[in-house]
């Protein structure tokens, strides 16, 4: 495999050029942070169906990794990394991350050990296959620059090292801006054909980034309309954490065995973190109640990681495949200790700079938690007619909390045992059935900034999911996937004392569809569309406390895709439109304000070609075309609007 060399004679007129589109392209405008993404890398091209899925800085599909059918698999704690169990603190960096997929309905049949609220499975960049030496350059959203490098090269036969770095200067579209950078690095060494094992390291640092305001209508009626990008936030609001990951990955078959296993170590810390609050907002964008949140020396850190080993047995007519797994994570958490700063009136409609305060934080509260799960999973298939897959696991959880400001202490211990029954049959030679049965033990997401115990994690919940759907193909390149579920769990929210706690059942059905693939040499298209009903029942909502749907939920989204590149799909020209449609979303517990249905359209295109031996890609892009101007609602109901038209562009080179 050839190793990295510059392709240009130092000096030369090619390499004076290639320097010239490299500081030229500095100032041009571009994307959201990238993996480890290539000249061909194309998501819409390369999507197997359209629940989601990611692809260097391309993100694509009717799911995110914060958000699968209403709920949040990371918040969840269903990551894994090359398919073993990872316990996350946050995104991890991305450098280290080449892309990730969402596994959910279709996508998790055959998946080891699949969870209610779907998987996020992460795919780290030391382990890809070819070898790489990308560099590309960036001038994202509103003058933003980016600088990105990828390196993937063999020292030995048998050994590859990766380095990844980005740096990053963004201007945020609320106004205000921060810096950050990622340094990644990592080792894949194939002692033996089928063997892998792979190191890997990232950091990521962002610095200097000013709190953008959450919005608390006081009412039911919306905020009003903000200019865009005027910096409203208190200039020393200045918020700063660092990401850390450490792992390892080992795929190591013997006979007719396979052991795989994982260790993964991530921490965020956060030296300065601010949450600027504007409560009970007037119509006129007036508040009387502006409060600053302040926080500093907070430290989430978990260890986590699987141990699987496999047998697969039986004819290529019905094969059968037994698994062992153990998986592990402790970890331990420095939150709590906030200053909660009251600002008094102000507006959103103009820069309202306060001095700043002096800080003095309380103690700090500490939350310990471990789980050690043992699981037995069995799969039998014959390929061309059905899969069936079972699981089940044993755990042994407990969780302690401190709160010493209080001078309280909660401990809980648990034993839940979980399982699952998924599989499909092929009905036809071109129709499948599928469906499952997964119950499931969960985390919690941590309590929201507007929260009296802000920080705090309940203990983990049990869940449940059920699912049933058909796969078509239309073409041999074209299928379609439509399906059915319903999940359930216990909800958490604010109550009417602002304490984060269990507030009643949540219920999430659906529908969901994909259509997806080649219609023609050159042309994809991804199609996904999903309807939820989503639910709240317990006494609350019985005694109109609260509404019977949750903050932020939405009734329908819909995803369009298309990629047309020319010449059959050879040519160096493409273009691509994406296009996003949301129904309305409730907008507070009452369930008496949403904010307004909104659709955004994005276009683009790519020339591919080449500067001496370099291969090269233009990627140009307007997002948001229309500027469709709309409100994003988290689950605690703070409001805060959508990103406007941006003209996006990058410069990328395989070297």
């Amino acid at each position: 495999m050839r190793r990295p060399t510059c392709p240009l004679a130092p000096g030369s007129r090619s390499c004076i050029r290639l320097a010239s589109l490299i500081v030229g392209f500095a100032s041009f405008g571009v994307f959201e942070p990238a993996f480890a993404q290539r000249v061909d890398d194309n998501t819409a091209t390369s999507a197997g169906d359209a629940f989601g899925q990611a692809i260097g800085n391309e993100r694509i599909g009717l799911y995110t990794v914060d958000d699968v059918r209403g709920f949040n698999p990371v918040d969840a704690g269903n990551t894994r990394i090359d398919g073993l169990f990872f316990a996350p603190v946050d995104r991890p960096p991305n450098r280290l991350i080449r892309g990730s997929k969402v596994r959910v309905g279709i996508s998790s049949q055959g998946y080891p050990f699949p969870a209610p609220t779907g998987i996020v499975d992460y795919e780290p960049s030391a382990s890809a296959q070819s070898d790489q030496f990308t560099l590309g350059v960036e001038r994202a959203q509103f003058g933003s620059r980016v600088l990105n490098l990828d390196v993937l090269q063999p020292v030995a036969e048998d050994l590859k090292v990766y380095l990844g770095v980005t740096l990053r200067q963004q201007n945020r579209h609320e106004g205000g801006n921060f810096k950050s950078y990622i340094a990644s690095g990592g080792l894949a060494w194939t002692p033996y054909a089928g063997a892998s094992l792979t190191g890997f390291y990232g950091r990521m640092r962002t610095y200097d980034d000013e709190a953008a305001p959450s919005i608390f209508p006081g009412g039911n009626y919306l905020p009003p309309q903000i200019r865009r990008r005027a910096m409203i936030g208190q200039s020393w609001s200045k918020r700063d954490n660092t990401q850390e990951v450490l792992g390892g990955v080992a795929r190591l078959p013997f006979g007719k065995w396979m052991l795989e296993a994982g260790l993964f170590r991530a921490e965020r810390r956060v030296d300065a973190n601010f949450t600027d609050l504007f409560l009970t907002i007037r119509p006129d964008g007036t508040t009387p109640n502006r409060v600053m949140v302040a926080d500093s020396n907070n430290l989430d850190r978990t260890l986590s990681g699987e141990a699987r080993l496999s047998r697969t047995f039986g004819s290529s007519k019905l094969a059968h495949r037994l698994i062992l797994s153990f998986r592990g994570r402790s970890g331990n958490r420095r939150f709590g200790g906030v200053q909660r700063i009251a600002l008094g009136p102000s507006s959103l409609n103009f820069t309202d700079e306060r001095p700043r305060p002096v800080l003095a934080f309380g103690p700090d509260d500490t939350d310990r938690f471990g789980q050690a799960t043992l699981g037995l999973g069995y799969t039998i298939t014959a390929p061309g007619r059905f899969l069936l897959d079972l699981g089940v696991s044993g755990s042994r959880y407990h969780k302690t909390l401190t709160f010493v400001s209080a001078g309280v202490v909660t401990s809980v211990r648990d034993r839940p045992v979980t399982g699952s029954v998924t599989g499909s049959v092929n009905l036809t030679r071109t129709l499948s059935l599928y469906g499952g049965h997964v119950r499931g033990f969960e985390e919690v997401a941590v309590a929201p900034a507007n929260a009296a115990n802000r920080g705090a994690v309940p203990p983990a919940i049990r869940t449940q999911q059920v699912d049933l759907g058909l796969r078509y193909a239309l073409t041999p390149t074209v299928s379609l996937v439509a399906g059915v579920f319903e999940i359930r769990k216990p909800y958490y929210n604010l109550d009417a004392q602002d304490l984060y706690r269990e507030l009643g059942t949540s219920s999430n059905r659906g529908v969901e569809t994909s259509l997806t693939g080649t219609v023609r040499p050159g042309l994809t298209l991804v199609v996904g569309n999903v309807v939820l009903d989503s639910r709240i029942s317990g006494e609350l909502v019985q005694s109109g406390v609260i509404g019977p749907r949750p903050i932020g939920s939405i009734r329908r989204r819909s995803v369009l895709n298309i990629d047309w590149r020319l010449g059959g799909g050879t040519g160096p020209l493409s273009f691509d439109l994406a296009a996003e449609s949301f129904s309305s979303r409730i907008g507070n517990v009452s369930n008496g304000l949403s904010a307004p249905p909104r659709e955004t359209i994005d276009l683009g295109a790519r020339y591919r070609f080449k500067v001496a031996s370099a291969r090269a890609l233009l990627r140009l892009q307007v997002a948001n075309v229309l500027d469709d101007y709309g409100w994003q609602v988290a689950a605690n109901g703070a409001f805060q609007y959508t990103i406007g038209r941006r003209f996006l562009a990058e410069l990328r080179f395989d070297l």
